[in-house]
């Protein structure tokens, strides 16, 4: 597969510090890594997420692989936070958290899991053109659970598009997931900071169903894990 990178450093404009209650505010390294197709939001919420810890004062890289088609091909965002992080790309298992937009995707890039990699992956997929030939066959919901309740720590596996059509559009599944991520309090990062980050960062004609998604997606694994 033909693919290519871009990578981005994101410089703190602002430096707040808290208290986080499960991870400790010198964070050394927390990798995340987000896998999609073309289309499904990857780049902004790499974006969302970066620009939240860089306003609660922390140190981030962002790197982008694409794979050959802009839309509807692969696509693979690596968000590393932390005092000891240099380079951009997280290493095999070297992913703490992983963000599956779409189910197959996730698979692809599991060679990157730790063995303590939490996985909250988008259970609706999206059908390459070879599967919707005829030409491969797609796997079942069950096998692709079986696969990575074998490989990860903890998995979420749901239909978090069904909850971004409630906040208006199936569009804005990648503000879901990252109120997914953000409700189970991994990151040390406040809810509310997540949340002006969405403000400065997506357009000023979407901002309110983007901050209903996320909060939709915050709710859904909050009073799942914390309540």
């Amino acid at each position: 597969m033909v693919a290519a990178f871009a990578f981005r450093s994101v410089h703190p404009k602002l430096f707040t510090r808290g208290v986080h209650k499960l991870v400790a505010k010198e964070v050394k390294e927390f990798n995340l890594l987000i896998a999609g197709v073309g289309g499904q939001g990857n780049l902004l919420s790499s974006e969302v997420i970066a620009t939240a810890a860089v306003l609660e004062g922390y140190k981030v890289r962002v790197a982008d692989m694409f794979g050959a088609a802009q839309r509807g091909g692969s696509v693979v965002s690596h968000v590393r936070i932390g005092e000891e992080v240099f380079s951009p790309i997280i290493r095999q298992r070297g992913a703490d958290v992983v963000l599956g937009f779409e189910p197959v995707e996730c698979l692809r890039v599991s060679r990157l899991f730790s063995s303590s990699c939490i996985a909250i992956v988008n259970s609706r997929p999206i059908y390459p053109r070879d599967v919707s030939i005829g030409r491969v066959a797609y796997p079942s919901n069950s096998q692709i659970v079986s696969l990575l309740r074998k490989i990860v720590k903890k998995l979420i596996y749901q239909d978090f598009t069904e909850i971004a059509e409630r906040a208006g559009s199936p569009r804005v599944l990648n503000m879901v997931m990252v109120g997914a991520l953000a409700g189970l309090e991994l990151l040390p990062i406040k809810k509310e900071t997540f949340i002006r980050a969405i403000v400065e960062t997506v357009p000023s004609s979407v901002k309110e169903m983007n901050v209903k998604a996320f909060e939709l997606g915050f709710e859904e694994t909050f009073r799942r894990y914390h309540t």
